[in-house]
């Protein structure tokens, strides 16, 4: 058995990134026993199982490659460092996919007190790629020689590219040979750096300008992360291939690679399939709002930001998934997720725990962040729900467009989520009215005393208007007079009386 201070020389990782691991559930919880005779006075000392230090390096790794907290925490539990060596992990990407990443690496050298210098190394052994810098602007500031000469490359046979934008080169790449696919994906990738549009288009055309701001407003596709990827249809003489970025401090690196290079595990390009018809069907809505989303930005690195983000999403996916939600539109701040019924469950109660879950998760989420930053902002997600029968269909490209639900339901939940403060979970009167007795007989809900303030107990099992919830906040006049509670608790089964909560 290790003790943490053996972990921390190990693995050179800080005690407060030791902390967060524990909290994430990624590193076991120390088994505290009574100290030895080289401890000295300490009251305790924490042991941790031998395996952790090639836990905490696997760990590392994977975050080195993008990999979410949610990921990394399924994969451990599937693959145990130690066990089954050289596996795949279970819906990893593809072995290419770290070759391209790490086939060329970047760094940087001041030379004489100068600017730094960018060089590329490729390793011995591995094949060559297409492959350019951008800076925050997107500008290439550099290019190897097969972004001129490969044909998979869509700057091929261009000189004079570097200082360029990355946008005024793509635009020019005939849609036959991909070239919306490789522009939407460089705007993706964008959108994951926090580039503004006012900065990447300022020097194109108006006319240019405006059709890659509606490449830019279309809804977001694939994970954000540091490792990205895309694919490219095969098409005009040129086969099927596979874009990668790779975010650095100093940029972000794209590559190329043919798709057939990725052997038997290659990432499949999705078969077009038909999507399915809108229908009308029982739905629950649940809209979860960011708190001070824009407060956060204003004290986050753009980076860091965007890595909060993406871990806030990864684990409210692995919630909702888990309580058979379907994803619907994300943008931003705002996750939506629908519930529908299913044959072993309710899908009000569904929507119900998922909430209930994620309000436990960010304040996990935000002790590890308040560890990390030491700071004492608290996140929390604001959560409206409500239920109705509403159409629910696909919207955007065949196969691959956001599922989306139209009507009142989605609008009511989405009101609910703005209103909503401090994490709190707003559900409309009609849902908890639908609810069988006993479910019902489980939660504890009401509003706060109107006429008090939120110190003072909250009114339990009643509603209210949510004009009157959300005063003195103006809400519109269609949901004015939307009756609804604040939920507090999910109680077990078969516990009756609860005692009042301050909600």
């Amino acid at each position: 058995m290790l003790t943490s201070k053996e972990i921390l020389e190990r693995t050179g990782i800080s005690r407060a990134t030791l902390n967060n691991y524990i909290a994430s559930g990624l590193v076991p919880r120390p088994q505290v026993l009574p100290p030895g005779p080289e401890h000295g006075a300490a009251p305790r000392i924490g042991y941790f199982p031998d395996d952790t230090v090639a836990r905490v390096q696997e760990i590392q790794r994977l975050k080195g490659q993008g990999w979410s907290i949610a990921r990394i925490s399924e994969h451990l539990a599937a693959h145990p460092p130690g066990q089954a060596p050289g596996a795949q992990p279970a819906g990893a990407a593809p072995a290419p996919v770290t070759a391209v990443a790490t086939a060329v690496v970047a760094a940087t050298r001041p030379e004489n007190g100068r600017d730094a210098t960018l060089s590329l190394t490729v390793r011995a052994g591995q094949v060559g790629h297409a492959a350019y810098l951008l800076n925050d602007a997107f500008r290439i500031t550099w290019a190897n020689e097969q972004t001129r000469s490969d044909a998979l490359s869509p700057l091929a046979s261009r000189a004079g590219v570097q200082g360029t934008s990355i946008f005024s080169q793509l635009l020019s790449v005939d849609p036959a040979k991909g070239g919306d696919a490789i522009l939407r994906f460089h705007l993706q990738v964008a959108q994951a750096r926090g580039a503004t549009t006012g900065a990447l288009f300022r020097d194109l055309p108006p006319d240019e300008a405006a059709r890659l701001q509606r490449m830019f407003d279309e809804p977001r596709r694939g994970e954000s992360g540091l490792l990205m990827q895309a694919g490219i249809p095969a098409g005009a003489g040129l086969p099927a291939r596979i874009v990668y970025a790779v975010q650095f401090r100093e940029g972000v690196l794209i590559a190329y690679a043919k798709q057939d290079e990725l052997g038997s595990v290659a990432v499949p390009v999705p078969a077009q399939r038909p999507a399915a018809a809108p229908a009308v069907t029982p739905v629950a809505v649940l809209v979860s709002t960011l708190q001070d989303a824009s407060g956060l930005w204003v004290r986050l690195t753009a980076q860091e930001y965007f890595e909060l983000l993406n871990e806030i999403w990864a684990e409210l996916d692995r919630v909702f998934r888990r309580h058979g939600g379907r994803a619907g539109p994300q943008g931003g701040e705002v996750l939506v997720c629908y519930f529908v019924p299913q044959q072993d469950s309710s899908h009000l109660w569904n929507a119900l725990a998922a909430a209930q879950q994620t309000r436990e998760l960010m304040r996990e989420i935000s002790q590890r962040w308040q560890a990390r930053k030491g700071w004492d902002v608290e996140l929390a997600m604001n959560i409206g729900i409500d239920e109705g029968q509403e159409w629910m269909g696909v919207v955007g490209a065949t196969g691959e467009g956001a599922l989306r639900v139209v009507g009142d339901t989605a609008d009511h939940a989405e009101q609910l989520s703005r209103v909503s403060r401090m994490g709190a979970i707003l559900v409309t009167r009609s849902l908890l009215g639908k609810l069988p007795n006993e479910q019902r007989q489980r939660l504890r809900f009401g509003v706060p005393r109107l006429d008090g303030t939120r110190a003072e107990p909250p009114l339990l099992s009643t509603f209210a208007r949510l004009a009157d919830i959300a005063a003195p906040e103006a809400v519109p006049a269609r949901v004015a007079g939307l009756a609804a509670a604040e939920l507090f608790d999910l109680l077990p089964p078969n516990n009756s009386n609860p005692r009042p909560q301050e909600g």
